[in-house]
């Protein structure tokens, strides 16, 4: 595969995350040629081009687009991202890693004999799962009702670790038409490096291969990085979210 395929399915793997949360929430998809963004509780911006930098700032104080600009980079950021920060209007809210690997080269090890691990098929296992990701993340995520939503979509999934019998890991993946998007890998305290998050993403990936999925995609922020590259990812692009003071 080529790093222009990895690439774009990480891009799209982020538009089916936000397009889902948008959805959860009722907020409305607007799409222009360079400009993407949702309207409503969740506000998100995406750039993928040259823009009038006047006009952009223009747009965003008259609110008709939100204040947060996400860009997509790779060796050019300084091209895409630099009109913006000259203007001194900018701050830097959140910066994440794109990462992907093929699936067909991923093996599902053999976990530890007190690991077990679940797809989530049952109201009690997700009810186990989004409390683990409402504690791992330190902020409630979202109400028990919208994991149910979640659930319910096609090709929606989340995954459930128990060690010696406890919950204490959990993940989430979207099947898009080629790849599996990972996210919200998390593993509670004092259970972490075990490699339980690992074998939560190998899990999802294992089911991405009998779905016919090629590529597996997430989004990493720096203190995850390391770990991600030990489950076979391999960084391609930079996530930079800018956001106007």
């Amino acid at each position: 595969m080529t790093d222009k395929q990895y690439i774009d399915a990480i891009h799209n793997g982020h538009f089916l995350y936000w397009d889902m949360l948008g959805g959860l929430q009722g907020a409305k998809n607007h799409k222009e040629k360079n400009l993407r963004w949702l309207t409503g509780d969740i506000y998100y911006n995406y750039y993928c081009g040259a823009f009038d930098v006047e006009n952009v700032i223009k747009r965003i104080k008259n609110g008709e687009i939100p204040k947060t600009l996400t860009f997509f980079t790779d060796n050019d950021e300084a091209g895409l991202i630099e009109p913006f920060r000259a203007t001194g209007l900018f701050n830097e809210a959140m910066r994440a890693t794109g990462m992907a690997h093929n699936l067909l080269d991923s093996v599902l090890p053999e976990p530890d004999k007190r690991l077990n691990l679940f797809r989530v098929c049952d109201t009690m296992q997700l009810k186990m799962a989004g409390s683990i990701l409402n504690t791992v993340f330190e902020y409630r995520l979202f109400p028990y009702e919208h994991f149910i939503k979640m659930m319910e979509n096609d090709g929606q999934f989340f995954y459930l670790a128990e060690y010696d019998g406890l919950p204490v890991g959990a993940c989430m993946a979207q099947h898009g038409d080629c790849f599996v998007n990972i996210s919200w890998v998390g593993t509670l305290p004092g259970y972490r490096k075990l490699g339980i998050a690992g074998y939560l993403i190998q899990m999802a990936e294992h089911d991405g291969i009998q779905h016919d999925k090629t590529i597996g995609v997430l989004h990493a922020f720096p203190d995850a990085v390391g770990a991600y590259r030990r489950t076979g990812y391999k960084e391609y692009c930079k996530t930079i979210v800018l956001e106007l003071q």
